[in-house]
């Protein structure tokens, strides 16, 4: 471990003893975070952690921050902790709140020192990159474990976060980073088990062909949301999807049989003209939660992390939180159903992303136009999908639009290629909609914004002129900052 990660946790700890401290004294605490899989896997550690210490706590999943002080109920707290949100809002923050208020996040923070009353732990503050090496999951469980041992059995949950995040997107799909630590971690008491394999939905429970078109992160052109096509694929690979009268998984296939299956994904996606690099996405480290039952979608991180996501914005964000404190039973059978519907609904907004009169290149951009079609709540998984798939092109960031109401909502991605040359759409996003009468922020490569719909014109080519500008001086080995 080096020193910049002692020192955060070094800070973690020192957290987690302020925290500990309110709990002694019988504070009243809420805890609110964001509504994606990082957000409501933060939420049921601190949470399942609280529990555990008989702590009185009230537990609130937003859309966006702004929503924790929609009414006057936050005043009647002693602490608030803000889980996966709140670093890019600390000024809001100070106006609001004069009570204790701790900060828990990987946003990159706003340029300013945190009010007197905020506490702020942040992985940036020390030099490490919140968008790859650690999660809000992550930073919420390194505090956790540092309020009592019996925490750690939260650490599955911390990873499940980070895939819910893509922080494995960039890095041959594994985890890097205090992730990595974490996973370990998770190793050493037996809560994972880490191999390399085919990273395809259902894996050890679905049968070959399910696997196939259930699997969205990558999008397959063709085979995802395509069952009758998924099991042409198999049959064409040599492979046979039953043994008697039980239907084989991935899982069950030889070696031999996964790399003719990995071959056959590759002639059709040639065919349908889909990156070559598609199929880099389809291995790598698979986390296994060896305590939950085979089966189920929480034995695989990343379908564990689906699942959260699906309850977060679907506005069941209250059986995601349940379930990653551990709650199992009728709780586990309603996410189950809304993991189904969810996916139907993602299915659906795909299929209408991927029409060509919806998407347009600008000269340094390339936008979805969601309007009222796609889901707001969803617009950050389409764009999540797209990006992870290698569907556009990586010399442009994708700006994803979706409309409720007076209100666009944005989710913003770019490629490591992009981030590398000087890209932080964290700032653009940050800058346009500041512009536009609106907030924005988040990382290098993932972020978002929000504005009012009848300036999308002027957002749009604000954000073009930024990334050309940002584009142009990195190339010219210059640096920029957006004011």
């Amino acid at each position: 471990m080096d020193g910049a990660q002692e020192a955060f946790l070094r800070r973690c700890a020192e957290a987690a003893e302020r925290i500990s401290q309110l709990f002694r004294e019988g504070a009243n605490v809420l805890v609110a975070g964001h509504n994606d899989a990082d957000a409501l896997s933060s939420l049921g550690i601190f949470c399942g952690t609280a529990s555990l210490l008989e702590a009185t706590y009230v537990a609130l999943s937003v859309p966006r921050i702004e929503e924790v002080f929609s009414d006057e109920a936050y005043r009647e707290f002693d602490a608030l902790v803000f889980v996966d949100m709140g670093s890019g809002y600390l000024n809001l923050i100070g106006e609001k709140v004069s009570a204790q208020v701790f900060v828990l996040d990987h946003h990159k923070p706003l340029p300013v020192r945190p009010p007197p009353n905020v506490f702020q732990v942040n992985p940036h503050d020390f030099g490490i990159d919140g968008s790859t090496m650690v999660s809000a999951s992550g930073v919420t469980y390194l505090v956790c474990r540092s309020l009592t041992e019996e925490a750690k059995v939260y650490s599955p949950v911390a990873v499940v976060g980070a895939l819910g995040d893509l922080q494995d997107k960039d890095h041959g799909r594994k985890l890097i980073g205090l992730n990595e630590v974490i996973v370990r971690e998770a190793e050493q008491l037996g809560l994972m088990r880490v191999e390399e394999d085919l990273i395809l939905y259902g894996k050890g429970f679905r049968p070959v062909h399910e696997a196939l078109a259930s699997t969205n992160s990558p999008f397959l052109p063709g085979i995802t949301g395509n069952e009758t096509a998924a099991l042409n694929l198999v049959l064409s690979a040599g492979i046979e999807p039953r043994k008697g009268d039980v239907w084989r998984t991935v899982s069950d296939l030889s070696a031999e049989e996964k790399a003719s299956l990995i071959e056959a994904l590759a002639s059709h996606l040639s065919r349908v003209g889909a990156p070559p690099t598609l199929l880099s996405e389809l291995t790598g480290n698979v986390y296994e939660l060896t305590k939950e039952e085979p089966g189920t979608p929480l034995r695989d991180g990343r379908e564990y992390a689906t699942l959260l996501n699906a309850c977060g914005k679907t506005g069941n964000a209250w059986i995601g939180i349940s379930v990653a404190m551990g709650s199992r039973g009728w709780v586990m059978r309603e996410a189950e159903r809304v993991l189904a519907e969810y996916r139907a609904s993602v299915a659906r907004a795909m299929e209408f992303a991927m029409r060509r009169d919806v998407r347009e290149e600008m000269r340094h951009i390339f936008v979805l136009r969601g309007g009222t079609e796609i889901d707001p709540r969803q617009i950050s998984s389409v764009a999540s999908i797209l990006s992870s798939s290698n569907l556009l092109p990586p010399d442009k960031p994708l700006i994803a639009l979706a409309q409720e109401g007076g209100l666009v909502k944005v989710s913003a991605r770019a490629s490591s290629q992009l981030v590398e040359l000087g890209l932080d759409l964290g700032e653009v996003m940050r800058v346009a909609a500041e512009r536009v009468g609106g907030r924005g922020g988040g990382h290098k490569m993932a972020a978002g914004a929000e504005f009012p719909a009848d300036r999308t014109t002027l957002f749009l080519v604000e954000v073009d002129a930024l990334v050309g500008e940002v584009m142009a001086k990195a190339r010219a080995g210059k640096q920029l900052r957006l004011v």
